[in-house]
């Protein structure tokens, strides 16, 4: 019997657009809406976001517009999963560590809310090094990526705690009080072109990555306050990064101008970055924009047709502030049941008044720290500028008792 060869190549081409289709990463609707909302908690601004993977467990997840994979930070669950990790990937991230090894999952599924994903690969650390609980209070199990913001409009209501993905744009919404702003797309991740501004009024120009995974305003990368001509600053430990703790210096910026927006006393942080992922212009300033500007906008992320949509909300002219209480806590599991200093910022009013790193925290004010939550222990330090608090901690045994006032030291 003789073979059709016009009718082979059809089979050969259906059977490799079969395979290459079922390798295909892609996210859908689990429903014939257009538009679905998923709502997130909000711990010290970042957005935390409930994930099925793989349809066995239901993890916390940082939703994060600054980050393309989705990661699993806890090695426990490498073996939680029917499918098998492959290969083991390296990634390098703000942190003083210059890189870390994952796991790889290549056919993950995920699904946040109505929204599902299937065949995406999911990076698994291999070891259990990241304490992101120590900055938000609360326990967190990875990072949702970014891949999700090419596909669909995504409006993040930060007053109502809710998600909105679009399918198609939202004509209505996005009506004549939104003004428009072109983003550069790279790997899934958008970037502004912004103006610094220094003390000097001396302007920078400089390319920010929209990151919803970010707490502080501003961060600059590789370079330090001196090169944009700034005095004062203070060492301070800001948060967790994929390779470790991120210590930084921190600073304001006199004006910061998006498009016809300006933010006035903007708190910056200068950080280093183990590796450069982009050769940039000397002169351009590289970053991230967090969400302590972007909850002052009601912000689209249209990177479907590369920009953004955006007008200013009720707390635009909100002052900035870093990290009030100046201090970074460790959960202690110790029979004292208080928490231990991990860091201070240099001359804060805490370690002014006598508190050192180690110390640990027994009681806030009129509260014992035995059964505190830390998400609780955190919001008691973080008063309002202008506020005294007391604290009692245990140094070598000793206890000693301290007060002192809130003041913003940037």
């Amino acid at each position: 019997m003789r073979c059709n060869w016009k009718i082979l190549l059809v089979c050969i081409f259906s059977i490799v657009f079969f395979l290459l289709r079922a390798e295909t990463k892609f996210y859908y609707f689990d429903s014939k809406k257009t538009k679905i909302t998923f709502p997130f908690r909000l711990f010290n601004n970042i957005l935390v976001v409930d994930v099925k993977v793989n349809k066995t467990k239901t993890l916390k997840f940082i939703f994060d517009s600054g980050c393309k994979s989705t990661i699993i930070i806890h090695p426990k669950w490498l073996d939680s999963f029917d499918i098998p990790y492959k290969q083991k990937v390296y990634f390098s991230g703000l942190g003083f560590k210059d890189s870390v090894e994952t796991m790889k999952i290549d056919n993950g599924t995920l699904q946040v809310g109505e929204l599902k994903g299937e065949h995406i690969p999911i990076f698994i650390l291999s070891k259990d090094s990241l304490s992101i609980e120590n900055y938000l209070g609360t326990d967190v199990d990875g990072i949702f990526g970014a891949e999700i913001f090419e596909k669909y409009y995504v409006h993040i209501s930060y007053k109502k705690r809710l998600i909105e993905l679009y399918s198609k744009k939202p004509e209505k919404k996005l009506n004549a009080s939104f003004q428009k702003m072109a983003v550069d797309i790279r790997k899934s991740k958008g970037y502004l072109s912004c103006m610094v501004m220094n003390n000097k009024k001396e302007l920078f120009l400089s390319e920010l990555l929209l990151d919803t995974g970010s707490n502080v305003p501003v961060i600059i990368k590789n370079k330090d306050p001196a090169d944009l001509h700034i005095d004062h600053f203070i060492d301070a430990e800001i948060g967790e990064g994929l390779s470790g703790p991120i210590y930084s210096r921190v600073c304001r910026i006199k004006r910061i101008f998006i498009d016809t927006l300006k933010f006035d006393s903007v708190v910056t942080v200068f950080n280093e970055t183990p590796i450069s992922f982009r050769d940039l212009n000397e002169n351009t300033l590289d970053g991230n924009i967090g969400n302590d500007i972007m909850n002052r906008l009601d912000l689209y992320f249209a990177y479907p047709e590369k920009a953004i949509y955006f007008r200013p909300n009720s707390t635009i002219k909100d002052p900035f502030y870093f990290n009030i209480s100046n201090i970074i806590l460790l959960e202690n599991k110790s029979k004292n049941g208080g928490f231990i200093v991990k860091s201070i910022a240099g001359n804060s009013p805490p370690l002014l008044a006598g508190l050192q790193k180690g110390d640990e925290i027994i009681k806030i004010d009129y509260y014992s720290c035995d059964g505190l939550k830390l998400e609780d222990a955190l919001t008691l330090l973080n008063k309002r500028i202008g506020r005294k608090i007391t604290l009692h901690y245990r140094r070598n045994n000793v206890i000693s008792k301290i007060s002192y006032k809130l003041v913003s030291i940037i």
